[in-house]
């Protein structure tokens, strides 16, 4: 168990080029405070030196501690979070903060939200981005449709300061994308804005894919906000093919109006039908099929921890 009332939790896959440089951040800005940090850093199964370097790793500073949970396998970023969350709810803490460890979230920022330590949620948004223009873009129409489904902003990623009682409901909870999962919930939040960090080494790791991943992960969180939709759009579809029906018969049958291809026509307005039905009915059991699995792997620990002395 640890007294540390904040807990600064930050994931780690083959980063051996700037785990250590990101930490020596971390005391910098840190380690001339008198209150207790505890610094876990998540290795989810790196095939690199990381965890090497990391077993080697002391800090300082008096008022800085140093945990390594240790992944059995690679189980993906947003994973490694929870499994991170799941270990610090075991903890003694006030307050758990969560970051990335390639440098592009600014440990500066952690000085502003320690004054904060009243609201459940403190999202970190990032300022001025250096993406590419492509990229730039594509992140822009996928929180425009994101908007236009849920009625939320999707405007930071994973830095963020969360309560006690937000990491004790994860834990029982579990997500599959943590900012997503925290727009969710009913808590007192607020957010402070700033400009990210340049990357330790190299460029970000998150491409066109990776977008593409993150923006389904997140529409998933959302997953009853998005069968909703569905089944309106549905109905709405349905009803204009059934009127088009009703009129294509009236015509035939009843006005004797010539319609060349009538039967053909009514067959595939028909078949249309049918394959929504089927189509929208096939989606929901994937989408409950995966907030199912979801809701099955809470407190499944896959990790070792190492606690550096």
């Amino acid at each position: 168990m640890t007294g540390a009332p904040f807990i600064i939790l930050t994931p780690c896959f083959n980063e051996e080029l700037s785990i250590i440089p990101f930490l020596q951040q971390l005391e910098d800005t840190l380690g001339k405070f008198a209150l207790p940090f505890l610094v876990i850093v998540i290795d989810d199964g790196s095939q690199d030196r990381s965890i090497e370097l990391l077993t080697q790793f002391r800090f300082s500073a008096p008022n800085l501690t140093f945990h390594i949970l240790k992944l059995k396998f690679n189980v993906g970023h947003q994973m490694a979070i929870y499994q991170g969350l799941l270990y610090a709810s075991t903890l003694e803490s006030r307050n758990v903060i969560i970051m990335d460890s390639d440098g592009e979230d600014d440990p500066a920022a952690i000085v502003r939200v320690l004054d904060l330590t009243d609201y459940d949620i403190v999202e970190i948004k990032r300022g001025r981005r250096s993406e590419k223009l492509s990229f730039k873009l594509s992140y822009r129409i996928y929180k425009l449709i994101f908007r236009g489904i849920t009625g939320k902003s999707m405007d930071y990623g994973n830095y963020c300061m969360v309560s006690r009682g937000v990491v004790d409901r994860i834990a029982h909870t579990g997500f599959i994308h943590l900012p997503a999962y925290l727009l969710k919930q009913k808590a007192s939040r607020t957010y402070i804005v700033y400009n990210r960090g340049k990357r330790i080494n190299g460029e970000s790791k998150l491409g066109m894919k990776g977008l593409l991943i993150h923006a389904f992960k997140s529409f998933i969180e959302f997953g009853e906000d998005l069968l909703l939709l569905f089944l309106k759009t549905f109905l709405v579809i349905s009803v204009f093919l059934l009127l088009m029906v009703i009129d294509l018969v009236y015509q035939k049958f009843i006005a004797h109006t010539a319609i060349l291809g009538w039967f053909s026509t009514l067959a595939m307005e028909m078949l249309i039908l049918a394959g929504l039905s089927l189509g929208f009915f096939v989606l929901g059991i994937l989408m409950l099929n995966l907030i199912h699995q979801q809701n099955n792997r809470d407190q499944q620990m896959i990790y070792t921890s190492i606690n550096i002395q």
